[in-house]
């Protein structure tokens, strides 16, 4: 059995720490927070393989026994967050709620969540960021990987030491490969799916069975931990939600883990004592609590207003004082032998647990539904939650996921060049796509072009996926310069630090049009607009709805009005047609919701804010 080591809890919570912080919104000060997970799957990698493959050595494995530690484990925690959130789906959420987090209930009891999850991944999908039970993919990809690597370890035991270690190094290489791929081809297969991600748990495997050679320089050893803690700081600070991820993306905290893991071992260096201190030690004990309950907390508050400031500091004391207490009353006496259970009673009474929740996932959508009324409107109004946006020409003209190449781009479509209309270039991401029919329907005498792609800021020189940056490529280097426009519209979700890229571009290409605009951010909500309507007219709380509108657009808009001057640029405030005098529009005048998600336009949404655009010059 593998010696306890002080460092790895701190370790844990160097892990656990800044994901439950960018979960609670500070994103701009961690904005690589996320990888931590990363970091919990090369420990859990190192521990389990080092346990497994020890007890092979030595013929004491037994799989019953491996798995009768692994539900004391993690079962008691987790069954009681998923009963948690089952009382609170009843009680709090509305059915198409309920319905989430139902499915996610069942995912996580089965442990398949994260195939569940990457199944309903879609660019428009922002409901699937609502579920209370999103955050176990994770354990899902871990007990997936704990189903495998006990049989491959058992597979090679009689193999010699260098050659296991080799077959695991392969092992990491093909699944390195394959997450390297399809980062680029399908990244919601890179992010949720276990065969994407187990590289990061191997190569935890790989250092536990002695794969790399020791070293007994204890300078170097120094130098390693430090390197290790770096490439992890680095991580969190240089990373974001936009960085290419997993993948390479994922290679730097992952080394660093393995980096501090591999110094610590023989040694106690600075890094190791370092992440030994008290409170880094309690932190990393209670992490796995605290990862469990931080989320679902956070969504079901986050039903009835955004949390900041103070609302958010109380927000995670309550969080870590409930994982606390989780972790004294339910994580610790179960990881003694509760009730005398031997092995395959322990694993015979997990099974029954399991059946039982699945009963309550099962049942928890019509009880909800008998605690819930809908009134006509909140059907109608919820009923946009399954909208499909058909007027974008997804595929044809809007590149949408990274599957799309730039040669599915229709050009002589997209680009048809009118000879008796004004021609009108609207290029962006896809909230300029989701415009195109709006301005198009309301100005039948206008030519609109089209050119987008989704997460596609229409900046020069920008780095993108490659169906973004062969898009911008092709548009700024080869046909824009080529025609000559009487409109280009820039369009985006555009960030704060993008401004003047924007403004510089628009000035870059005033010569090919006879004008050039700018088009600002539309307002974003922090859960999709229908939900939070329906929600609303439920509980008879309309002043509900504007709690949940997101600060940051108001602050880029700001900047963009400020900055265009004299640029010879002109701008339009999106954020204030549809939000004049800071009372939003929500709906449509055929009570239709403007959004269908949190802030991309529906048909009857994209109409009313392009009746509201002004396309006309002076002369």
């Amino acid at each position: 059995m593998i010696r306890y080591r002080t460092d790895i809890d701190g370790l844990r919570a160097l892990a656990i720490l800044p994901v439950v912080l960018f979960h609670y919104g500070l994103k701009n000060s961690l904005p690589g927070g996320f990888i931590g997970v990363d970091i919990f799957f090369v420990i859990s990698g190192f521990l389990i393989t080092k346990n497994i493959h020890d007890d092979i050595h030595d013929h004491r494995f037994n799989i019953v026994d491996f798995y009768n530690r692994r539900i004391r484990r993690i079962f008691p925690a987790l069954f009681t967050v998923l009963l948690f959130c089952f009382i609170c789906s009843l009680i709090i959420e509305i059915p198409s709620e309920a319905r989430a987090t139902s499915r996610g209930i069942f995912g996580a009891t089965f442990f398949f969540s994260n195939i569940m999850f990457f199944n309903m991944s879609d660019y428009f999908n922002q409901q699937m960021q609502n579920n209370p039970l999103l955050h176990t993919w994770s354990l899902s990809v871990e007990e997936q990987f704990y189903i495998i690597v006990p049989l491959f370890l058992s597979l090679i035991r009689s193999f010699r030491e260098r050659t296991r270690s080799l077959m695991l190094f392969i092992a990491v290489a093909l699944s390195f490969a394959a997450s390297s791929y399809e980062v680029y081809h399908n990244a919601p297969a890179a992010f949720y799916l276990m065969q994407n991600r187990a590289w990061e748990l191997l190569l935890g495997s790989v250092l536990a069975i002695g794969g790399i050679p020791k070293i007994a320089n204890k300078r170097m050893l120094e130098m390693l931990g430090i390197a290790g803690l770096g490439l992890i700081v680095g991580s969190i600070v240089m990373l974001s939600k936009k960085s290419t991820f997993p993948g390479p993306g994922a290679l730097a905290p992952c080394l660093g883990a393995v980096l501090i893991l591999y110094s610590g071992a023989t040694h106690q260096t600075l890094i190791s004592r370092l992440l030994s201190v008290r409170p880094l030690r309690f932190i990393g004990l209670v992490s796995y609590s605290l990862y469990l309950w931080h989320w679902p907390i956070w969504v079901f508050v986050t039903h009835y207003f955004v949390p900041s400031g103070i609302s958010t500091v109380m927000l995670l004391a309550i969080s870590f004082a409930v994982a606390v207490i989780s972790w004294r009353f339910i994580e610790r006496p179960f990881r003694a032998k509760p009730f005398l259970l031997g092995p395959r009673g322990t694993v015979g009474v997990a099974g029954a647990v399991m059946a039982l929740m699945s009963v309550l996932a099962f049942i928890s959508v019509p009880l909800n539904h008998r605690l819930w009324h809908y009134t006509a409107d909140a059907t109608n109004i919820l009923s946009y939650m399954d909208y499909k946006p058909t007027k974008m020409r997804r595929g044809t003209c809007f590149l949408e996921t990274a599957s799309d190449s730039f040669e599915t781009f229709n050009i002589s479509t997209c680009l048809h060049i009118s000879p008796t209309q004004k021609n009108y270039l609207l290029i962006g991401d896809s909230h300029a796509a989701d415009l195109w029919y709006g301005l198009s329907t309301v100005n039948p005498t206008i030519n609109f072009l089209q050119a987008t792609a989704s997460g596609c800021r229409p900046i020069m020189g920008i780095k993108g996926r490659r169906s973004c940056g062969d898009l911008m490529k092709y548009m700024f280097n080869d046909f824009i310069p080529q025609h000559h426009l009487y409109g280009i519209i820039l369009s985006a979700d555009w960030a704060t630090r993008e401004v003047d890229g924007a403004i510089k571009t628009a000035q870059a290409v005033a010569p090919y049009a006879t004008h050039v605009i700018i088009l600002g951010n539309s307002p974003v909500y922090d859960q999709p607009l229908p939900q939070i309507l329906a929600r609303s007219m439920l509980k008879h709380e309309p002043s509900m709805v504007a709690y949940h509108v997101e600060k940051k657009q108001q602050i880029t808009d700001r900047d963009f009005s400020d900055r265009i001057i004299g640029s010879g640029i002109r701008y339009i405030s999106v954020f204030s047609v549809v939000c004049p005098n800071s009372h939003c529009t929500t709906v449509s005048s055929s009570d239709v919701p403007i959004f269908f998600d949190t802030n991309h336009f529906t048909a009857s949404g994209s109409i009313l804010v392009a009746k509201k655009i002004d396309l006309s010059f002076p002369p």
